[in-house]
């Protein structure tokens, strides 16, 4: 949006250079993102957020800037004498078009455009076309709401605000011909379209230098009929980039009665009236401030008496509902203020966030969500696994693939095959990994946090699951796994064998008898049908069940006396559970056995094809003494023997 100093100037005299100003409109949330020297004048660029369309208006502009100057701004709105005109107006849908005012004047003379006006519009980044709609332009950068002004005389018979007939064709002021849908809101009159509503008028009915009445429109149209309007033809104008977002109809009524006093100053003619078709209504809302919410949001003492200031500054009216609270009602054209903390915002910005002192913030309990969850990512990287993001919209196909259940279909998705919110991560990390090893990159592991969606009793469901995906590893992700619930505090879980249906040797981690997650292998025809050569290993769990569980930490005394570290070497049937292999290590070697690792593992010629190799590190460690290199290897001794008993005679070989 662009603006000039002078401009401001027709509502209030800054008397600051335009380099403060721009310096303080960008420190109160208004960003400048340019300013140069134009003759006489400043033009500032600012950028506009969607929920500030009061300041696309030099009116909503000079406010802001009389209250980051510390000033108050007294707005006098134009208006008119309202005189009643006999024309016929339809409108097909009042969704599309709540309210539609046109009004006329008759005998007008097409004038050249006084220079200060070409000015103004210029330097707002608008050409000039001719005196008339100069000024059209003129009033709507000044009061903020787009107007169109049709040649009276080239309309034919009644005006209709109607939804487009398929295959209609428009001609625009641009010269542009459009074929049109039943998505394109139109002005008709009986037999032709005369401007496309609220984006730009058509060709037939535009003024020119031998008009001499016209009609004046000014309307309330829906900003979701206008944007897919304005997508569906890829067409932007300075109206439709002010109907998408919000107009007031106050400003309406300050547009409309501008354009008529100043067509009437510089075109001459007579005012014959208006007509008005449809209505809309406004109401006012009261936002209570409490003073020490105010200081426990911002970290500064601001007073009862600067914040009432500050806000009356803003053009909200302010009442005293007692010591501690303000009772606050918004100027109509900040219908962005809605709640306490939008009204501490406004306080804030005004007041100077440089004026807030630097201060460290205080160390907050481990069970905070944010530092929780921040040093849990941390983690899980520092495990050596890569963070991926994912769409959360899927195709309905592949959850039906994965014999996905319960998920929810989009009504209008912005993709036709990309209908559906996710049930689980997979899809996610089996489009990272295809990625990855399509541009041959190394691939260790990668891992998720987000939440997955679904349809439960009626009601929808959303909650936060961690996943992860490694490939070719199995053993890894495992560890993963009992790594995680070491870092939760999370104790005496289970993993236990389970039959799933996108899986094969998949487990399901357990405790307290909820299942709180799972881990497998995807099966083959699975990675054919995503055109993945390698094993994938997938692993999810629930994190607000984890999350329930976890507790706090808490540090318990070590060792000072040195371990000791033996390798055993074996090879196990596929179908016998590691659980098993570990239970065996814990009976037999005792209370010595501080850890277990795995530090490699086989697959080969050198072991039987239903047989998968590894070789376990366990490090032994005393707290009371230093262990002697015989002892140790009589308990490792003793391990192997018991690897060997018949109970899991041809289940184990050891290496």
């Amino acid at each position: 949006m662009k603006f000039t100093l002078n401009f401001i100037k027709e509502f209030f005299n800054p008397q600051k250079e335009a380099s403060y100003i721009a310096e303080r409109l960008t420190l109160a949330g208004v960003e400048v993102e340019s300013l140069k020297k134009e003759n006489d004048d400043w033009i500032f660029e600012i950028e506009v957020t969607s929920n500030r369309a009061d300041l696309l208006s030099i009116f909503g502009l000079a406010n802001e800037i009389s209250a980051v100057l510390g000033k108050r701004l007294k707005i006098l709105f134009p208006s008119i004498k309202k005189k009643t005109v006999d024309l016929k107006i339809s409108i097909e849908d009042k969704k599309d078009c709540p309210l539609y005012i046109a009004s006329v004047i008759k005998g007008i003379k097409v004038v050249k455009t006084p220079d200060w006006l070409k000015e103004r519009i210029a330097n707002c980044g608008i050409n000039s076309v001719n005196s008339v709609v100069d000024i059209g332009n003129y009033s709507m950068l000044k009061w903020g709401h787009p107007l169109h002004i049709f040649d009276l005389d080239k309309i034919e018979g009644r005006i209709f605000i109607r939804r487009a007939k398929e295959g209609e064709f428009f001609l625009g002021l641009d010269g542009k011909e459009r074929r049109l849908t039943s998505q394109n809101l139109v002005i008709a009159d009986e037999k032709k379209i005369i401007a496309l509503a609220g984006i730009i008028g058509a060709e037939n009915s535009c003024v020119d230098e031998n008009t001499k009445n016209i009609l004046i429109e000014t309307a309330i149209f829906s900003p979701l009929t206008i944007r897919k309007s304005r997508q569906i033809l890829g067409i932007s104008t300075e109206s439709s980039y002010r109907f998408e977002r919000k107009v007031f109809p106050q400003l309406l009524e300050a547009t409309r009665a501008a354009s008529v006093q100043l067509i009437l100053k510089l075109c001459g003619g007579n005012f014959l009236g208006s007509k008005k078709v449809g209505g809309v209504s406004s109401s006012s809302k009261k936002i209570k401030l409490n003073v020490n919410s105010l200081k426990r949001y911002v970290g500064v003492d601001i007073s009862f008496s600067e914040a009432k200031n500050i806000l009356e500054r803003l053009n909200c009216k302010v009442s005293k509902e007692n010591k501690e609270v303000l009772k606050i009602e918004p100027p109509f054209f900040r219908d962005d203020l809605k709640e306490e903390v939008d009204i501490i915002e406004e306080v804030i910005r005004i007041y100077g966030y440089e004026k807030v002192p630097e201060k460290l913030p205080s160390i907050l309990p481990q069970k905070d969500d944010f530092y929780f969850w921040l040093s849990f990512k941390e983690f899980l990287t520092r495990l050596g696994l890569k963070e991926i993001i994912t769409y959360s919209i899927v195709k309905e196909s592949y959850l039906e693939k994965l014999k996905e259940k319960n998920f929810i279909k989009i009504v209008n998705p912005l993709r036709k095959e990309e209908n559906a919110l996710r049930t689980n991560l997979l899809l996610g990390i089996i489009e990272a990994i295809r990625y990855n090893l399509n541009q041959k990159n190394k691939i260790d592991g990668f891992f998720e946090i987000a939440h997955l969606y679904r349809k439960e009793d009626g009601r929808f469901i959303e909650e936060p699951y961690l996943g992860i995906g490694i490939i070719e590893k199995p053993l890894y992700l495992k560890s993963y796994i009992e790594e995680i619930l070491k870092f939760l505090n999370i104790v005496n879980f289970e993993f236990k064998k389970e039959d799933l249906p996108n899986f094969t040797s998949a487990l399901f981690v357990e405790k307290d008898k909820k299942i709180v997650g799972f881990l497998g292998n995807l099966k083959k025809e699975l990675r054919d049908f995503f055109d993945i050569k390698k094993e994938i290993y997938f692993a999810q769990l629930n994190l607000s069940l984890l999350k329930e569980m976890r507790k706090d930490k808490f540090f318990k005394p070590f060792s000072f006396y040195p371990k000791v570290s033996r390798d055993i070497s074996l090879a196990k049937k596929k179908e016998f559970p590691f659980e098993n292999i570990m239970e065996i290590i814990k009976s037999s070697v005792g209370e010595y056995l501080e850890s277990v690792e795995v530090i490699d593992t086989y697959r080969g010629e050198k072991i039987p094809p239903d047989f998968e190799g590894f070789t376990l590190r366990l490090h032994y460690r005393s707290f009371e003494r230093t262990l002697q290199s015989e002892e140790v290897d009589k308990l490792h001794n003793q391990l192997r023997k018991k690897l060997l008993f018949p109970e899991v005679k041809g289940k184990i070989i050891l290496r």
